[in-house]
């Protein structure tokens, strides 16, 4: 049965923004990924949200939560291969390399705090619940179906490495979204995902 979803991402600078573009439709040209090429570009903060009370309740919510989220650096450490056998921009740690960016987990513990109350449990395929969510901070290029079949891992690295497409080092993170998503969630959702952008916040 399909029913909604919700999304709280941050959304990277225009520039990351078109790296990710690029990088994910080249994946989809190539291989048939749809995956990463299905959502907007953006760092996950709670990404699969039923939600107990109605939209405009929940907007609300995450109006008192950006409230209190101010501009943050966040870092790209490059494209990076999980243990998944999946593929994704580092964007967890400060500038050093060798700490976590706290204003950005910081950020992300907020929005969960303030969601925890109003999830609904679920069993959607690998997607967590809200409180089964733990946040590390990435831009997904190639994500659900190396995780299920790594066999095009090696390849595909070496593919996103040969790309002529650089993004930036840095960036400043100011705007966060929510999107609603609508898919059959015991299946390969992603695959028939159909998505509205709700709302966007430009912290100060």
């Amino acid at each position: 049965m399909r029913t909604t979803r919700y999304g709280i991402f941050l959304r990277p600078d225009p520039e990351t923004c078109w790296a990710i573009t690029q990088i994910t439709l080249a994946l989809r040209q190539q291989y048939g990924f749809v995956a990463a090429a299905a959502f907007a570009p953006h760092a996950t903060l709670i990404g699969n949200l039923q939600s107990a009370v109605e939209e405009g309740e929940l907007i609300t919510i995450l109006d008192d939560v950006f409230a209190g989220v101010g501009v943050m650096p966040v870092y790209n450490h490059g494209v990076t291969r999980t243990s998944k056998g999946t593929f994704e921009y580092d964007i967890d740690r400060d500038a050093s390399g060798t700490a976590p960016n706290w204003p950005l987990r910081r950020a992300a513990a907020a929005v969960k705090e303030a969601l925890l109350p109003i999830h609904v449990p679920h069993q959607d395929t690998m997607a967590p619940n809200v409180q089964d969510y733990e946040f590390a901070g990435h831009l997904g290029l190639a994500s659900f179906e190396l995780a299920l079949d790594d066999r095009l891992s090696d390849e595909v690295g070496e593919f996103i490495a040969g790309l002529p497409i650089t993004a930036p080092t840095s960036f400043v993170a100011r705007w966060f979204t929510l999107f609603r998503f609508e898919a059959d969630w015991d299946g390969h959702w992603w695959e028939d995902m159909p998505w509205q952008h709700v709302k966007s916040w430009n912290v100060d």
